[in-house]
């Protein structure tokens, strides 16, 4: 997945100035360091340091993805090979810790979040960008992605990812209070036949985790819709982002 990442998941300059916007407010203006935690191969770490204007730590525990990241030799970056329960940043240094699309990959959230509630300082923030589903396994309001739409096995997978209160309540028990929760609209591709060659690579953890008849028979339907569209429209994602304030010292 390391070596396909980028050409499947990778954003275009409008998806990074959506996040941007929405990211922002929450990272500059204070001491300390941004972490990217589950960094991959570093598609935000670059656009956080300059975001931030402060130093970023893109922690990735897989050797392939950090190699990547490192190869890029962004400004500013400092790859880290580390799991988020256990980071190598000392109490209070980071002023916030970005999530993008990686709670569902953390073993143990619990530790994750003491981990979080010790490196981000007081009135520091959390910053979830990614899918917080319910109690029923649905999507918070105003979120639609459009794999789900050709592939609904992907949506069946994601429906066993961490629930909206069990990640709210962890980070909740661990410090941190939820001051927004959100949609937030982003570009994710110029056309169907684009979304069709990025999903193709299965560079997502749902479509790597579906069965191979399924994957295939999502890629031909999209495929077909992609042949059909005249003109080429862009593709429009809306995904959540949750931000939590840390407010308990100590």
């Amino acid at each position: 997945m390391a070596s396909a990442y980028d050409a499947g998941r990778g954003l275009g300059p409008e998806a990074y100035a959506a996040w941007d916007e929405a990211a922002r407010p929450y990272l500059t203006g204070e001491s300390g360091i941004v972490v990217d935690l589950g960094a991959g191969t570093g598609r935000f770490s670059g656009h956080l340091a300059e975001w931030s204007g402060a130093p970023v730590a893109a922690v990735e525990p897989t050797e392939a993805m950090a190699i990547r990241a490192r190869a890029k030799r962004q400004p500013g970056v400092q790859v880290i090979r580390a799991r988020a329960e256990s980071l190598p940043l000392a109490r209070g240094s980071a002023r916030a810790v970005w999530l993008s699309q990686v709670v569902h990959h953390i073993d143990d959230l619990p530790a994750a979040a003491r981990e979080l509630a010790r490196v981000i300082r007081s009135g520091g923030h959390a910053l979830l960008r990614g899918e917080l589903r319910d109690a029923a396994g649905r999507p918070e309001s105003g979120v639609t992605l459009n794999i789900y739409r050709y592939f609904p096995e992907a949506e069946r997978v994601a429906r066993t990812f961490p629930g909206r209160e069990q990640v709210l309540g962890t980070l909740r028990r661990a410090g941190f209070e939820l001051v927004r929760l959100t949609p937030v609209a982003q570009p994710v591709a110029g056309s169907l036949q684009e979304l069709h060659d990025r999903f193709a690579t299965r560079a997502d953890s749902t479509l790597a985790a579906m069965d191979d008849d399924a994957f295939a028979a999502g890629l031909a339907w999209l495929a077909r819709d992609a042949a059909a569209e005249i003109p080429p429209r862009p593709v429009i994602d809306r995904l959540g982002f949750a931000v939590l304030e840390r407010v308990i010292s100590g």
